[in-house]
């Protein structure tokens, strides 16, 4: 039976200084080392230190899968030169020329995934043992989840097609860079395919009707020193496992 274990958590967070796209990153196994989105260099050496808390080195990796070409998604690609990295041909296309008005998609994209060894996918192929590929466009041309089979209801792996609990309720990702459509579309598909989620921004959680309950805790500190005389500003996010959420009640 194939697993998931959840090496890097992602988070959304905003400022109105950028935005620091922090994304998830799972670990699959089955018959392989299969690594599912491999964030931005702002997160290789928690990424690398990560892995070799389970024993493993990017050497050990086989397979990479991006569920988009986002920049917070692909960027530790280079960690990974011996793996096989599957993306959809819809995004590869789009990774080539993507619109100049998609900051989330720079110009360099495609020159970084060419020098990989690349491999399209597409729906319904089986990439290991119990794990496959469903396509769910519209955050981007060509985004797709990680699906794997488990005893208790399918897990989906789901990148930025949804990328929040919130946008799960919501019925729509936070941000498109696609088509808006399209990516509700990509969720009705997602919520009737998969009963756990792991997210791209957000921690895993069960998805039961108009209920997800999350399945881990959560924490981050961020600090700052504005004035070298002043002491670190320090502020710490968490959360608890177990907690359920329910989608409000439509309005009359």
């Amino acid at each position: 039976m194939a697993g998931v274990d959840l090496v890097l958590q992602g988070f959304r967070l905003q400022t109105d200084q950028g935005t620091p796209a922090f994304c998830g990153v799972s670990l699959v196994y089955s018959t392989k080392h299969i690594l599912v989105d491999v964030a931005h260099t702002g997160r290789r050496a928690l990424l690398l230190e990560k892995l070799r808390e389970r024993g493993l080195s990017p050497a050990d990796i086989e397979i990479v899968v991006l569920t988009h070409a986002h920049w917070d998604h692909m960027l530790n690609i280079d960690l990974f030169p011996n793996a096989q990295v599957l993306v959809s041909a819809a995004e590869r296309r789009y990774a080539a020329n993507p619109r100049p008005s998609d900051w989330a998609t720079p110009a360099y994209t495609g020159a970084i995934l060419e020098r990989m060894k690349l491999h399209e996918v597409q729906e319904g192929d089986e990439i290991d043992r119990g794990v496959r590929i469903l396509e769910t466009p519209g955050h981007s041309p060509g985004s797709m989840i990680v699906t794997v089979d488990d005893e208790a209801g399918t897990i989906g792996i789901t990148g930025d097609a949804a990328p929040t609990a919130a946008s799960v309720l919501e019925g729509v990702p936070y941000l498109t860079f696609f088509d808006e459509q399209i990516a509700r579309e990509s969720m009705k598909k997602i919520r009737a395919h998969c009963r756990v989620l792991y997210p791209g921004h957000d921690r895993p959680f069960r998805l039961d009707g108009d209920r997800v309950t999350y399945l881990t805790g959560s924490s981050m500190r961020i600090w700052s020193q504005l004035e070298p005389t002043a002491g670190e500003i320090t502020l710490t996010l968490a959360g608890a496992a177990g907690v359920t959420v329910q989608e409000p009640a439509p309005a009359r």
